[in-house]
């Protein structure tokens, strides 16, 4: 859209010193000519835009001319910035969102040490594949185009899927991919750290479903995998448990010790779960799971009988 860019060329020229026609038309895949009749255009909506010919010139913005945003406060824009760099390394590729980022950086200049958040969505085992697979997500939502890729489960084991992708989502501190599986034939929650060699596949008819209704599918699903589970921790543990549960569903017992109730999927993830609180956490219900833990342990030490 027209509008959209010449906005955003007005942001990058007042970032820049100085920014080269070729540079523009490189940065919008658009002929010189095109940015020649923009820049008129800008000129003609009274923004003063200068040029200097020859090497080392190109536009830029005459002294004194800022460009206002009438809706984030300074504090606000900071906040909103804070996070946006973050996600810039992981989005960085992606044309429209430098854009946005280049839109309110250019509105709020922030002082040198107004940095009071720091926020890393990246994760450290693969923050160079998260950065490729969010662009080529990104991209295929964008152009409904399928995605193909190797899943590995819980059980170590991998399976190829054809999906059609739907959302970018994060979530405990996790990137996902939200989609259709055609393998399973319904809406699938993939974490992307369990993701190998994706690649986009041929173009999809997009599937009339509100993301309202998807969620609420993914949900269903996982409340059908799962089993509820009642755990008892020691008296250590109890100012910890809300890192890892939700505060309504523990309880302190009269002995000082606290019961924690609630879903998870049925799956050896889950015992491994468990098995990371140590001596503090005993299974209480169900039975069978109790017993599947113990078989588990047993399993767990048999490297060290030897």
């Amino acid at each position: 859209m027209r509008v959209d860019r010449l906005l955003s060329m007005l942001l990058i020229i007042a970032k820049k010193s100085t920014v080269t026609g070729k540079e523009l038309a490189d940065h919008f895949e658009v002929s010189l000519r095109t940015i020649y009749r923009d820049i008129d255009k800008l000129g003609e909506a009274g923004i003063p835009i200068a040029s200097i010919g020859g090497k080392g010139g190109g536009y830029y913005l005459m002294e004194n001319y800022h460009v206002d945003n009438l809706f984030l406060n300074k504090k606000e824009a900071h906040t909103v910035m804070d996070v946006m760099n973050n996600l810039s390394l992981l989005f960085g590729k992606d044309k429209e969102f430098h854009d946005l980022v280049l839109k309110i950086e250019n509105t709020y200049k922030r002082d040198k040490n107004a940095d009071k958040l720091s926020i890393n969505m990246s994760h450290f085992s693969m923050e160079r594949e998260l950065k490729e697979y969010l662009f080529l997500t990104d991209k295929a939502i964008e152009e409904n185009k399928l995605l193909v890729f190797d899943y590995i489960n819980r059980s170590m084991e991998y399976f190829e899927r054809t999906v059609e992708p739907v959302q970018i989502a994060f979530t405990d501190g996790q990137w996902y991919l939200i989609a259709f599986c055609r393998k399973r034939n319904d809406y699938r929650r993939f974490k992307l750290v369990r993701i190998k060699n994706l690649r986009m596949g041929n173009i999809f008819d997009k599937r009339d479903t509100s993301t309202e209704e998807i969620q609420k599918i993914i949900e269903e699903s996982y409340q059908e995998r799962g089993i509820t589970v009642t755990l008892k921790f020691s008296s250590r543990m109890g100012e910890q448990l809300p890192e890892h549960f939700q505060k309504e569903n523990i309880h302190q017992t009269e002995d000082n010790q606290f019961i924690v109730v609630d879903q998870f999927p049925y799956e050896e993830g889950l015992l491994k779960f468990i098995l990371s609180f140590g001596k503090e956490c005993e299974i209480i219900e169900p039975r069978y799971l109790r017993e599947e833990f113990m078989e588990y342990v047993k399993e767990l030490l048999l490297p060290y009988n030897g």
